[in-house]
């Protein structure tokens, strides 16, 4: 079924069908076409040369003297405007990035057509063709922008109106736009690449080497964007061209180049830190004007052993009997190895039809890669990480007489994240004592290691130029597919070391605390189906005021439930049919020259719905093919240390909570809406002050609704539950905790962002923003289901979740950050020149007022069998703050020129160059007594758990032709 959709889709595009979109991976040049009186002059020939590929597109002027050209291939262009009884007049070095809509006027004088006046000059710096609120990064920034991790993701705090923090590695980036909880919407060359099980998370991950340029939008999206409220991150891969170019590369760091871990003991030795890094890159003809190829590859081995300390002392591992190698050299020994491929192709058909298709993959293993220091792990809890991602995806435009223009897209992904338990991991069942360590086995790997995404999506647009108006209709389809395999492994706590010597020894083989085990068939795969259709309309009202508007219309279909379950609400699960969209915005140039340009947009966007909510309620609803086990050692069954359970038996209880989606779930949603004013205070410099507003609905929450007051409460109003189940302290007394997933979750999000731009010019490009921010929201979906959030999946009252109406995981007051590429350029030929040329420096500052943290209560104070969101009285969720975080990395490079386009570059790479010490987490559990009154005074400042990394330096060579 699948196949012949696709083959009537492509059917479709191929004869020029009428939907369409879009500027996701090219750009368009528009403008006007005047006399020297400002008469408007139709039948003007204009013709778009992209000056790296050859290929040309030509338009003419309609009666309004307005020309439009989209779908362009990014690039330098040569624009020549021709008219009979005018000179003919050429504009060259204009630059078109992703999604830019370039304006280039043009005014003719009288004359012969055979007489060419050339002109050289970019577009106005203010870009009076944009509407959206964000920013595209250039080749020049990814190239030479210090980037130790090598993970391009980082970049995506770059930009305004983002928090988080980053990835030391090719992990997922903590990105956040407009106070969403990582509701990002990853893409590479305009298509999927975002992960629909859990948020924060992709399906691809490009490095340095697969990137042209990035464009984000965080506010102001066209109806053809959608499926995030909050920034869309959209990676555009590099072509080839006319020429051969190409390079290779050479990284390297060791132990002795960069700074002391802060984690680690005054007496522990320092770990190695051993990179190596080899890159190359290759693009050219392989027929000059119309097919041109790309290649890169990228090989990494990275020893991540310095983040992962164990903290776990020799006397204890003695006394506790651990393995040899249990404790390492003082950290787990985590070699990372990548691999990283992409091959493009472009072909220019003919003059109306262009096709580009490309295969990515990334390949990451790193063995003992579980660590979690706030469970003090040792080696043996480890399991080897491994993570495959394919992508591919084709894009074909058809251009169909002077008119329309039609796109279309084919994608495929495919991550594949298995979990293998590790050789150094210890015989099972795992053991953690609380304050002491975790040990003997694996901890939360699965069973069954799988845990497979895989998707094909489908975009099939079109585009109808009419007078002012640039009409455009457009179909997205994606289907998803999911297989899990869920954890079985067997879990001890035990209170102290004494109890578990005791156990292990037989004197007393019941002295544990708990004991937990899943039992039963792990395994799930389910499906998913998104249907996305817009229609806009790019009118230009003028040669100086803009307006685009239009409609999106989203049905995200959710995995289906299960029959069986013994709650009527799990056996079906609803589609929200009801996510129509509307946006509108505006661009207002105040001059002809475009020096200030007001922008302003507002629209409703739409988030998908996670897969995993529907994946844990299939797979905790209380049906016995898949069951958790929790019992005390006095509990009917309960297994003698080290025993397991393969099923249950008798008399073993299984816990009666389950999970499950509300019947009147509804899908998340956003107005967003931004006012913008841009001044150009020189061609290449302009500074700009914008206003940001989120306003957030249907978010989910999740709290337990079996639960019935007893009448008391506690000191700040909290309701008091029982812990026994019986018909008068639960709804339905058939179940213990049924925590709900419901869509009743709102958020607010304001900022004030100043901006100061540079474009390259000179051998000096800048960017420098500081936001002001305030977000808050009572969504407390959290860990479970947002990657990185500081956030636990409970409310702390369920019956009233606006008390947890506060600041968000990602609320950062204040923001600064600055990225900079300087190559000083000299004249003449002295020694002067000589050293000062060829020399080039980046530089990245990031200050803010740091992340927020939740201070908790060590019992669940209400009873409602939620552990993990109750809060002493009269403290705010997440009212804590981590305190400010500053970091400068610099790259400073030296080139060798050889001749022609070829040169050798030495670089070096400094990550924290100061070595400051930010705090990434402390451990805010106070002690309280039953009624949330905290026994000792709440700590202004609480123990660090983690901190980002000591300074980082990197070396590296690179040859370029």
């Amino acid at each position: 079924m699948l196949r012949a959709f696709l083959t009537g889709l492509l059917s479709l595009a191929l004869t020029g069908s009428a939907y369409a979109q879009s500027q996701a991976t090219d750009g368009s040049i528009e403008g006007t076409v005047v006399d020297t009186s400002g008469g408007v002059l139709p039948g003007v020939t204009v013709t778009l040369t992209n000056l790296a590929t050859g290929t040309e597109r030509i338009v003419v002027s309609n009666d309004s003297g307005l020309y439009r050209a989209p779908l362009l291939r990014l690039g330098t262009y040569r624009i020549k405007a021709e008219l009979s009884g005018f000179k003919s007049l050429e504009r060259t070095g204009v630059t078109l990035s992703a999604g830019q809509a370039a304006v280039v006027n043009f005014e003719l004088p009288v004359g012969g057509v055979q007489e060419v006046v050339q002109v050289s000059a970019e577009p106005p710096i203010a870009e009076p063709g944009k509407i959206d609120f964000g920013r595209t990064m250039t080749t020049t920034e990814f190239k030479n922008l210090p980037l130790v991790s090598r993970n391009t993701f980082n970049f995506g705090l770059l930009q305004p109106n983002v928090t988080g923090y980053e990835d030391v590695e090719f992990g997922a980036t903590r990105v956040n736009a407009n106070g969403s909880q990582m509701r990002t919407n990853y893409q590479i060359d305009g298509s999927s690449a975002t992960q629909k099980n859990r948020a924060g998370l992709r399906v691809f991950q490009p490095s340095e080497i697969m990137v042209q340029e990035v464009k984000v939008t965080s506010s102001g999206f066209a109806p053809e964007f959608g499926q995030t409220t909050g920034m869309v991150y959209n990676v555009i891969t590099p072509s080839g061209t006319n020429q051969f170019h190409g390079d290779g590369s050479y990284r390297f760091r060791r132990k002795d180049f960069s700074a002391r871990p802060f984690t680690l003991s005054a007496t522990a030795p320092t770990p190695d830190t051993h990179v190596d890094d080899v890159a190359g890159t290759l693009g050219g003809p392989i027929v000059r004007d119309r097919f041109h190829f790309f290649v890169g590859y990228e090989y990494l081995k990275h020893d991540l052993s310095a983040d992962r300390v164990i903290t776990v002392t020799p006397a204890t591992a003695t006394t506790l009997g651990l393995s040899a190698g249990a404790l390492g050299n003082g950290v787990v020994p985590a070699i990372q190895t990548v691999n990283m491929f992409v091959g493009k192709a472009d072909y220019q058909m003919n003059r109306a039809n262009r096709f580009s298709g490309r295969w990515s993959v990334f390949n990451n293993q790193t063995p003992e890669n579980s660590f979690d220091r706030n469970l003090l792990p040792t080696r043996e809890t480890q399991y080897d990480f491994q993570d495959r991602m394919d992508n591919a995806g084709v894009q074909l435009t058809t251009t169909i007489g002077n008119a329309m223009l039609n796109e279309f897209r084919f994608a495929y992904g495919r991550r594949n994240n298995p979990l293998v338990q590790s050789a150094a991991a210890g015989p099972g069942p795992s053991v953690t004592i609380p304050g002491v360590a975790s040990f003997n086995g694996v901890r939360y790997a699965p069973n069954t290691p799988v845990f497979l995404e895989s998707y094909e999506q489908v975009v099939d647009n079109a585009s109808w130029i009419r007078g002012r108006h640039d009409l455009k209709v457009g179909l997205d389809v994606e289907l998803i597919h999911d297989e899990r395999g869920a954890d079985t492994t067997a879990l001890y706590t035990f209170p102290d070391v004494a109890s578990y010597l005791a156990a292990k020894n037989g004197t007393n083989r019941f002295g544990y605390t708990r004991f937990d085990q899943n039992v039963g068939n792990g395994s799930l795969t389910y499906d998913q189906r998104y249907w996305s259709f817009f229609a806009q309309d790019d009118f230009r009202l003028s040669a100086q005021f803009k307006l685009l508007f239009g409609v999106r219309y989203d049905l995200f279909k959710v995995p289906s439930g299960d029959p069986t379950a013994p709650l009527a609400i799990s056996q079906s699960f609803r589609t929200d049919k009801n996510n129509v969209a509307p946006r509108a915005g505006v661009a207002w140039s105040l001059d002809p020259e475009s020096r200030t340009v007001v922008r302003a947009s507002t629209g409703l966007m739409y988030e998908t719905p996670l897969g995993a909510f529907y994946e844990n309620a299939r797979l905790q609803n209380g049906n016995p093919r898949f069951l958790p086990v929790s019992v005390p050692p006095t509990g009917v069954g309960a297994p003698a240390f080290p025993g397991t359970l393969s099923s249950l038996p008798p008399g073993v209880v299984p816990s009666k909570s389950i999970l499950t989606v509300a019947s009147d779930f509804n899908t998340q949603y956003a107005w967003l809406s931004n006012l913008q004013v841009e001044r150009a205070l020189s061609n290449d410099l302009s500074v700009a002050a914008a206003y940001v507003n989120s306003t957030g609905r249907n978010l989910p929450l999740a709290l337990n609704v079996n639960a019935m007051p007893t009448g008391a409460t506690l000191p700040d109003g909290r309701p008091i539950y029982s812990s026994t189940v019986t018909p008068s302290t639960r709804t339905d007394p058939n179940f213990d905790v049924i925590r709900q997933i419901q869509s009743i979750g709102r958020a607010q999000y304001n900022a004030l962002t100043i901006s100061v731009t540079k474009r390259q010019s000179h051998g000096f490009l800048m960017n420098a923003f500081y936001t002001l921010a305030k977000a808050k929201d009572n969504g407390v979906i959290g860990s479970d289901y947002v990657v990185g959030s500081i956030d636990r999946s409970g409310i702390s009252d369920p019956s009233k979740p606006n008390r947890d109406y506060s600041y968000t995981a990602w609320n950062q007051t204040h923001t600064f950050v600055l990225s900079t590429v300087f190559a000083p350029i000299g004249s003449g030929n002295g020694v002067g020149a000589m050293l000062g040329n060829n020399n080039q420096v980046g530089v990245v500052v990031q200050a803010n007022s740091g992340l927020p943290y939740n201070i908790r209560s060590n019992r669940d104070l209400n009873l409602d069998g939620v552990t993990d969101a109750d809060r002493p009285n009269s403290v705010a969720r997440n009212s804590g703050t981590l305190g400010a975080f500053a970091t400068i990395d610099l790259r400073y490079s030296r080139f060798v020129p050889l001749s022609g386009a070829r040169r050798v570059e030495a670089f070096a790479e400094l990550k924290n160059l100061l070595n400051r010490k930010n705090n990434r987490a402390v451990n805010s559990v106070v002690a309280t007594d039953t009624l949330g009154n905290p026994v000792a005074p709440i700590p202004s400042e609480f123990p660090v758990t983690n901190v980002y990394e000591a300074r980082q330096f990197q070396l590296g060579f690179k040859v370029s032709f």
